[in-house]
């Protein structure tokens, strides 16, 4: 049972990583012991304890990181924000991402609110129901902070755009999006798509095979989706350009079918026939808005 509640793991990590680590952030890369659902930690045929590589976000770095992108004017079309076009508020809101990255913190949060394998039947079904509320307590506890504000927004344009307003909130202005719904497979691209620019996505899930060398992965002849959910974004602009408080956030709807997982070191491996679980995903400047 130990054994295959390390494959299960590793199938769990999937919707972690649908709670992306965004950029701003570098990664230091750190050996992770495998433990089940009983804190026990899981050994190989040789008795060694099985562990993963895992990556450790770090400010420091990112800090210290050359910054290639200017600061630009930031200006108002109009003096009332609420005549502004959908092109209008787009570019306006892009020039204060662009001006505020330097300038500005932004912090990620995460939730696994559901994950069910298999239909929630049998032996891999219920183990996944015993192990899940253990990931979700460390997804929630899990903070990362970086530099700048979220996503691709050079490349955002009005067509990634549902819906938009701005409106006057005493000497700030308020930009208020909603963005149009995004569809991945297995190999996106973090910045990407109506979600990417405006917020980032999870990207190519070939990064979990990379954090894992000691497992086979098949996400070639598996069908994998990641639908991006009610993204939307709120922040308040100040007079001198900059976002001084902003919320950026989605649902994660994670689907897998006929997933292989394989251990490298011991004969093990498992196939999730179908799986699916979402996770809720944040991210802040100046403490939300």
């Amino acid at each position: 049972m130990k054994k295959l509640t390390a494959i299960l793991l590793v199938f769990l990590m999937l919707f972690s990583f649908a709670a992306c680590k965004d950029n701003g952030t570098s990664e230091e890369t750190t050996n992770l012991y495998v433990t089940d659902a009983n804190g026990e930690a899981v050994t190989d045929e040789q008795g060694e304890n099985i562990t993963v590589t895992g990556n450790e976000s770090t400010t420091e770095a990112a800090s210290d990181a050359e910054d290639t992108t200017d600061a630009t004017e930031v200006t108002m079309p109009s003096d009332d924000p609420s005549t502004w076009t959908k092109e209008q508020i787009v570019e306006y809101y892009k020039n204060a991402a662009i001006n505020s990255k330097t300038k500005v913190k932004s912090v990620e949060y995460k939730n696994l609110s559901e994950m069910v394998v298999n239909d929630g039947d049998g032996f891999l079904g219920k183990l996944v129901e015993m192990i899940t509320p253990f990931l979700i307590s460390a997804l929630e506890d899990s903070q990362t902070e970086f530099d700048g504000i979220t996503g691709g927004y050079e490349n955002l344009v009005p067509d990634d755009v549902q819906s938009a307003k701005a409106y006057k909130s005493g000497e700030y202005v308020v930009v208020e999006m909603t963005m149009k719904e995004q569809i991945d497979g297995a190999h996106g691209d973090r910045y990407s798509g109506t979600v990417g620019h405006a917020i980032s996505v999870v990207g190519d899930l070939a990064v979990v095979t990379e954090a894992l060398p000691q497992f086979n992965i098949d996400f070639e002849n598996a069908n994998v989706k990641l639908h991006y959910k009610n993204p939307k974004l709120k922040v308040r602009i100040n007079k001198d350009g900059v976002i001084e408080k902003g919320t950026w956030s989605y649902v994660t709807y994670v689907t897998i079918e006929n997933l292989y997982v394989g251990a490298k070191r011991i004969p093990l491996s498992a196939t999730v026939k179908s799986g699916y679980g979402t996770v809720d995903y944040e991210i802040t400047v100046g403490g939300g808005f």
